[in-house]
């Protein structure tokens, strides 16, 4: 594992913590809500993922979930835009909203939320030890309310495939 991808897990591991969040599934809701972060749902285009924002006026993000999406989804984007708060906030208050969109060009920051929003949601001590009770990847998504691929990406990517 390299040294970026165990500083995430770190982190995200110390985020659950703090909040009282070290369970499955986690209050991701919670989370942000913790951090002073509002969160919407909107109809937006199919393309679009979600946004996260900031507000100079009042000096607080906001994060936007397409509504269209299956919960699983906004899950994920949800803890993905928590990433983009927790390991670029400088950028963010400089450039006041970013729009995440499906099948963009992976740069390394998107990379780095990826990776976030999945050890966040899928806590890696949490999920090798329900992994070696045995679940299937199924019964694991569902557990961590997750949707399988992202579930499947996961134990991958934690070399337990």
């Amino acid at each position: 594992m390299s040294k970026l991808n165990e500083y995430l897990e770190e982190l995200t591991a110390n985020i659950l913590l703090d909040n009282d969040m070290y369970k499955i599934p986690a209050d991701i809701i919670k989370i942000a809500k913790a951090n002073d972060i509002d969160v919407y749902e909107g109809d937006l285009d199919k393309k679009v993922s979600g946004a996260i924002k900031y507000d100079k006026s009042t000096n607080k993000f906001a994060i936007l979930l397409n509504k269209n999406d299956a919960r699983t989804r906004q899950r994920f984007t949800l803890a993905h835009e928590l990433g983009h708060f927790f390991l670029h906030k400088e950028i963010l208050m400089s450039d006041e909203i970013h729009i995440d969109t499906m099948f963009r060009m992976p740069d390394e920051k998107e990379k780095e939320v990826d990776y976030f929003a999945g050890a966040l949601l899928m806590n890696k001590t949490l999920l090798k030890k329900m992994y070696k009770d045995n679940k299937t990847i199924a019964e694991l998504a569902e557990l961590f309310d997750v949707s399988i691929s992202a579930m499947t990406v996961r134990l991958d990517v934690l070399g337990l495939l």
